[in-house]
């Protein structure tokens, strides 16, 4: 079998593109097909799920925080064994960075990757209007990269198959089947996204339903016959000498051993996997803890690691856990090198503020409240420049603000028209909202990099 690449995109976010893209990444591996998953933007939980449906690590390819080099060679390295690589898309197909441009949307990556896409939508409640919606979608940005669609909420074939004659009468667009309406695969969501993979105690049997689905009425085998979906040479047009980014930019190996604590639990789990496989390759041995249930840090480490999460979800298991918060208090005290984003940040506030005005307390390095909201704060790419050093691209996506800290920051952010100051400092701690991706600026990772270093193992 030719290896074949595609993109589920959608027309708006809720399209179905999760469900669809765990339904076939499951489906292939039942088959026995090796599959890789890629999730285009920014997000973390997509690819938790992505991981339990194919049996593979999913990658991000953030289009607006990385180079087109670097999309290009993380699509390449990552799953170059894979047999079909499937990305599922970000928001609606033209959405990314903002309105003016697709710059950082599910188009732009296609285009940079050269992948055909399939578009999913609820068709519901329409026959002939599917067809303009296509036809718009497809003719909206030369060259397009659409080939084919997948509707949602699809009762009966008949009206799949009014469907499938309106599109492909009017369009040059392939129609490759439906998906049903089945409440029963539903994922549950809460205010950052979908409810963790780790905490849906039916994820397993709601994957192997959509791959049932899948199967029914998708033509699966028609996509992996299709030549629209094969796979081509990404550096076709450019010198690669197979040594790129992805490996040359790590760091020569410290000289001592580079220990780093990361709190990796059910509360503490948005991390880019690229990530986590730089700092691997720098030399960084990284020691997985829990905030939930360990009752200090791990011994002879050089440094902390606090990822985002949903510490105000399991706020008051974080509260009763007095040893854990007393023995990273007390190592940032003692001048321990803590790096915390998002999450991590409001852990080590003196308290957490729920929606009912109920306060949990944390850490207490800062004195601040990281109080709950019912709207987002902020949401989107930004770019943070550090003690005006150098800048790099982010990404905020938080419900949460902080009251009554005083203490000094080190970060100034912006979006737009719109700056204000974030990354909180206490000694050698940073604390900040902005979530990094190490290939979008090799100055931050090496700083973190230098920044861990200072910290004493013994």
């Amino acid at each position: 079998m030719k290896k074949k690449e595609w993109m589920i995109a959608g027309v708006a976010s809720g399209s179905g593109k999760t469900t669809l893209t765990l339904g076939i990444l499951r489906a292939l591996k039942n088959r026995g097909i090796p599959v890789a998953p890629f999730k285009a933007g920014p997000d973390y939980i997509d690819p938790m799920f992505h991981r339990l449906a194919s049996g593979q690590p999913s990658t991000n390819l953030a289009g607006w925080l990385l180079s087109e080099s670097d999309l290009m060679e993380l699509y390449r390295k990552r799953g170059d064994a894979a047999t079909v690589k499937v990305i599922e898309g970000v928001m609606g197909y033209f959405d990314g960075h903002h309105a003016e441009t697709i710059e950082g949307s599910s188009a732009a990556l296609a285009s940079i990757l050269n992948v055909g896409v399939i578009i999913v939508f609820d068709a519901s409640s329409m026959a002939l209007t599917a067809a303009a919606i296509i036809s718009g979608l497809a003719s909206f940005h030369a060259p397009t990269q659409i080939r084919g669609v997948i509707f949602n909420q699809v009762k009966t074939e008949g009206h799949y198959l009014l469907l499938k004659s309106a599109v492909e009468q009017h369009t040059n667009i392939k129609c490759y089947g439906y998906l049903k309406p089945d409440a029963s695969v539903i994922m549950e969501s809460r205010h950052l996204g979908l409810v963790q993979a780790a905490e849906d105690q039916t994820i397993a049997w709601k994957i192997e339903q959509m791959a049932k689905m899948v199967e029914e009425t998708v033509d699966l085998d028609g996509l992996l016959a299709s030549s629209s979906f094969d796979a081509v040479d990404y550096f076709d047009d450019m010198t690669y000498d197979g040594e790129g980014m992805y490996w040359t930019r790590s760091l020569e190996a410290t000289n001592m051993p580079l220990r780093v604590a990361i709190a990796k639990d059910e509360a503490f789990s948005f991390y880019y996997d690229e990530n986590l496989a730089l700092l691997e390759k720098a030399g960084v041995q990284l020691i997985p803890f829990s905030p939930l249930k360990d009752i200090q840090l791990p011994d002879t480490i050089n440094g902390v690691y606090l990822g985002g999460g949903y510490p105000e979800v399991f706020a008051e298991i974080l509260s009763k856990n007095v040893d854990m918060r007393t023995s990273i208090k007390r190592a940032a005290q003692e001048g321990m090198p803590i790096y915390a984003e998002c999450g991590g940040l409001m852990f080590l506030m003196s308290a957490i503020e729920d929606l009912g005005g109920e306060t949990y307390e944390m850490v207490g390095v800062f004195d601040g409240v990281a109080k709950m909201t019912d709207r987002l704060q902020r949401f989107g790419h930004v770019t943070a420049c550090f003690q005006n050093q150098f800048s790099y691209r982010g990404h905020e996506f938080h419900h949460s603000i902080v009251t009554r800290c005083t203490a000094p920051t080190v970060l100034s952010v912006s979006k737009g028209q719109r700056t204000w100051e974030c990354g909180f400092a206490f000694k050698n701690v940073i604390a900040t909202y902005v979530h990094a991706h190490f290939f979008a600026s090799q100055d931050w990772f090496k700083y973190l990099i230098n920044f861990w270093t200072r910290g004493k193992s013994d």
